[in-house]
């Protein structure tokens, strides 16, 4: 092999080399931080509940062998991968610790990836202007409200309370039955005249996202709560 050759042939590892550095690099940090492209939309529950589930995804299905990680850090994320999986799994079972794990990575991945402020929270849903809230708005402010004096007791605490525990007659009903209305909703929300701080409202934001990805819609807090004789439908009657 003459002296040209041994050079080319030099020069091709070094591009080699440089180049398999660029992709280990680049896979380890695809599942770091994202730039998010703000339009009108960005801060609607939505989209944000679209990128948590593509997140998620993303940490739970990246092959860690291949991002040139040290064997401490490499056992670290396996662990932390582990644990998410099995969070995930364990929460569609209604398990209340590994909900709560999922919510708080969810709470880290809307304020540290996502960009969510004060500033732009009532864009998902509008806590500043309570006009504009819905009756389950307003019920999933209360119960985490509640909730963070009285835990799991929070929705008896309300219905004690207000004296919500009575039988009424609903329009297209024979029989009186045992809810709690939308217009009892509005009324204790007014009385209450809750003062959250941002993060209230972005655990309340986390929650309605968790509920529609990984819960059970509305009635996902509820399930928690414990109480007797209350069913989720019989929350609130339109």
């Amino acid at each position: 092999m003459n002296v040209t050759n041994i050079l080319l042939t030099f020069v091709v590892l070094i591009l080699a080399g440089i180049l398999i550095k660029y992709f280990i690099e680049k896979n380890k940090n695809a599942v770091q931080e994202q730039e998010v492209d703000v339009d009108d939309k960005t801060y609607t529950i939505e989209k944000m509940t679209e990128f948590v589930k593509k997140r998620l995804d993303e940490i739970t299905k990246i092959n860690l062998y291949d991002i040139g990680l040290s064997e401490e850090e490499l056992k670290r994320r396996k662990a932390k991968k582990y644990e998410l999986k099995r969070a995930l799994k364990g929460c569609t079972y209604g398990d209340v610790n590994d909900k709560k794990y999922v919510k708080e990575l969810i709470y880290d991945l809307l304020s540290k990836e996502y960009g969510v402020t004060e500033v732009n929270i009532s864009k998902s849903i509008p806590f500043d202007i309570p006009s504009l809230l819905t009756s389950q708005d307003k019920f999933d402010i209360l119960l985490y409200m509640y909730k963070k004096d009285f835990g799991y007791e929070a929705l008896t605490q309300i219905i004690k309370k207000y004296n919500l525990a009575t039988l009424k007659y609903i329009a297209g009903e024979a029989k009186p039955c045992y809810v709690i209305t939308k217009e009892e909703i509005d009324d204790i929300f007014e009385q209450e005249g809750l003062v959250l701080n941002f993060q209230d409202k972005l655990n309340v934001l986390v929650q309605r996202i968790y509920q529609h990805y990984k819960g059970y819609s509305s009635i996902d807090e509820i399930r928690d709560m414990n109480i007797d004789g209350v069913s989720g439908r019989s929350i609130w009657t339109s």
